[in-house]
Order: C-alpha cells, then structure tokens, then sequence
C-alpha cells in the first residue's frame, strides 16, 4: 500500500470516531476495519518486498559463484600452463647438478642456457571478484557455510601464500646470484659462462638449493590446482541445486 492510501484510510479512522450520527459502536467497528485494511496491506506489502529482497540477493549469490568459479577455474589453468613454461628451468638446474656431481661439465649446454639462472615464473591471481563481494557485505548471502568457509580460506590463505611464495623465492634468487655469480664477472655469453664457476662451492650450493626449491614450488603450484578444481567442482554442485 502506497503511503498515500495509508494516510487515506488514517483520515477515514479518525473520521468514523468524529461522527456525530453513529454510535459508539459502529464508531469502533468502522475505526477497527480501516486500522485492520492498513494493518492488513502494511503485512502484505512488506511481505512482498521481503520476497524480492530475497530473490535479488540469491540472484547476487548465484552470479558470484559462477564468476568466482571461471576466475578458479582460471587460475586453475594459468597454474598448470605456468608449470609446463617453468619446467625448462627445472630442467636446467637438476642437469647442471647433476652434471656437478659426476664432475662431467657440458660447458656449451649449461652456458648456453645460463639465461635460466634468472628466468622467473610469478603466481599471480585476480581477487577482484571475491574481496569486492567481501568489502560489500555479500558473503553472508553463501548460505552453504562450509562452501563459504572453503572459499575464504582459498583467497585468504592458500593462494596468498603460493603468491607469496614465489616472491620470495625469485626476489632470493635474484639476490643470491648478484651475490655469488654476476658479481664474479659472469655473464649471459658462450664466452664467460656459469660452467666456469661450477668448482665454486658457493655456486654449487646455489644450483642445489635451487634444485630443491623448484622442485618443491612446482610440486605446491600443481597441489594448489588441484585445489581449485575441487573447489570449482563444488560450486558446480551447489548451483545445480
């Protein structure tokens, strides 16, 4: 009911208790039916805009779980195609140690492919979608709590973390090789290579560490996927319902 009808049927309840020729009787009654049609109406009208209030907000829900399950499937697949780019690089560095170890140095292959000594491979994911739902206050319109709980820990923790990670992993290795190779005069050539630095036990340190940090980020990138695609197959499953 429009707030112009509810002031109509006010006036027409104060009317019926001021009129002169009724009695006090079917003064009450008249009062009582124009307060029970706006009482009435009043329900009703909340009733309805409850309703859509309601429908509109699953509406926002179901819209975000199917963006939020493109963006995971994704990164989901951004993950698994960085991995496949990056395992030329771990490649290189179990060949030169191992190379290390035999003390048999292929001084054209690992100078030649000295460029991977600083080739990087960042995780980098869009959280626009979930922290802007977050920041509006949407989350609590997920009604499947542990679908919820699966999806913050996600954004807030999982892949914050691998993100992280890689940082610091690149940003180290950066470092370590200013450290203990450029600054020993190598360069990107055939003609002053890593190779010859190998007998180094400070570069030799560097190959191995690396083997075991590459190998340990790819095996955490890949687990991570994994991950995501539980969790796209779990919203699938909540917006059939």
């Amino acid at each position: 009911m429009s707030e112009e009808k509810v002031i109509q049927h006010s006036k027409k309840a104060l009317k019926a208790l001021k009129s002169p020729d009724k009695t006090w009787l079917e003064k009450i009654k008249e009062f009582l039916g124009e307060i029970l049609i706006i009482v009435l109406a009043v329900s009703i009208t909340l009733l309805f805009h409850n309703w859509n209030d309601e429908r509109h907000e699953k509406k926002l829900a179901r819209e975000f779980l199917q963006g939020i399950r493109n963006d995971l499937k994704g990164s989901a697949d951004d993950i698994e195609a960085s991995v496949k780019t990056f395992q030329p690089t771990v490649d290189y560095y179990n060949e030169v140690w191992k190379e290390v170890k035999m003390h048999k140095i292929n001084a054209a292959y690992v100078d030649s492919n000295a460029d991977y000594l600083m080739n990087t491979n960042y995780f980098i994911f869009d959280d626009s979608r979930f922290e802007g739902f977050k920041s509006s206050g949407y989350l609590r319109l997920i009604e499947n709590q542990e679908l919820l709980k699966h999806l913050v820990i996600l954004y807030s923790s999982y892949m914050p973390f691998e993100r992280d990670a890689d940082m610091n992993v690149f940003r180290t290795r950066e470092r370590d090789y200013n450290t203990y190779i450029g600054i020993k005069g190598t360069e990107y050539s055939e003609n002053i290579g890593v190779s010859k630095l190998l007998n180094d036990p400070a570069v030799r340190y560097q190959i191995l560490r690396y083997v075991f940090i590459f190998d340990e980020r790819k095996r955490h990138k890949l687990q991570l996927a994994k991950r995501l695609r539980i969790m796209v197959a779990e919203i699938d499953e909540e917006l059939k319902k």
